[in-house]
């Protein structure tokens, strides 16, 4: 696998999951207020945890950075780059990279589907696949260990399901608290989400959410991670606000890679053109269908998914 490709499967999986693929992203304080902070008591449920995720989540329709430094290494090869992020609410989602002036990585979704492509990519493809195609069974090719909706998810966008979910039982001077859903990857392989989350209240910059992994359902095995360093209170609107990343770390240990982000340039609820979530042809790139596992042209493609 080339290095963008690799590179690819790390900033979209782990964005994925930081809900590994996410954040990153999910906001456990409901409010800045002394008096509506939702403290958690000692008898903390799974329910209790996901109602205190989405309280937040309800606030936020969209948001945007602008300004993403991307500070990664590969087998302790460092190297440096710029991004944008963009999310809406339900599936809206748009990651662009670009090192030394030129883009070199595009990852997005919308309701129908879900396309990544990298320039330094060996096969000069653009991958996609319809979510309607992903629902029907296991995508053999799909390089990415869980399904690219889950971007909501670590984004904070949610809705997060206390159905899914359970609350891992813990040793009492364990200072976080671990929910734990299993799903299976689009491989077809069974996996582990856990959202990791502080049991004592804390305030920005301090992370609430601190890290989203995802396992190995049979071996335990970390496949890939999300760690958030530091958070930003942002301003909703004069009465609200939330607390969304700024600062974290993903790693992917079978690739001997980690990512750091720094995310500014954040805009919440802003307008976002629906352009901006539409996948357009790139020169030199042929369109490959992950379903089919074949390349096909942009004029035989259904028109919704152009």
């Amino acid at each position: 696998m080339s290095f963008s490709i690799r590179m690819i499967c790390l900033g979209l999986s782990l964005i994925t999951v930081t809900g590994c693929e996410s954040t990153n992203w999910n906001w456990l304080k409901r409010d800045t207020t002394a008096r509506d902070t939702g403290k958690l008591g000692t008898a903390v449920t799974a329910k209790a945890l996901v109602d205190y995720l989405n309280d937040n989540a309800a606030r936020v329709q969209s948001v945007r950075y602008d300004d993403v430094a991307i500070d990664a290494s590969l087998e302790n090869q460092p190297f440096g780059a710029r991004g944008r992020i963009y999310a809406d609410k339900p599936k809206n989602f748009r990651m662009k990279v670009t090192a030394l002036g030129k883009d070199k990585v595009d990852i997005g979704s919308n309701v129908q589907e879900f396309w990544f492509w990298a320039a330094d990519n060996p096969q000069r493809y653009q991958y996609f696949c319809s979510y309607q195609d992903l629902a029907r069974g296991p995508i053999e090719m799909m390089p990415l260990p869980i399904q690219p909706e889950f971007v909501m998810e670590t984004l904070g966008l949610g809705p997060y399901s206390a159905e899914k979910v359970q609350l891992e039982p813990g040793n009492p001077t364990d200072p976080n608290y671990r929910l734990v859903e299993k799903l299976r990857s689009p491989q077809g392989r069974m996996v582990r989400k856990v959202i990791v989350m502080s049991r004592k209240e804390v305030r920005a910059p301090a992370p609430q959410v601190s890290a989203y992994l995802l396992l190995d359902d049979a071996t335990g095995a970390e496949i890939c991670s999300a760690h958030i360093t530091e958070t930003r209170l942002a301003r909703i609107d004069s009465t609200r606000s939330a607390i969304v990343p700024y600062r974290m770390e993903l790693r992917v240990p079978a690739q001997k890679m980690t990512l750091k982000l720094k995310l500014d340039g954040l805009k919440i609820n802003d307008s976002i053109p629906a352009t901006a979530f539409q996948r357009q042809p790139i020169m030199g790139a042929e369109p490959f269908n992950l379903a089919t596992g074949r390349p096909e042209p942009w004029s035989l493609q259904p028109a919704g998914l152009r």
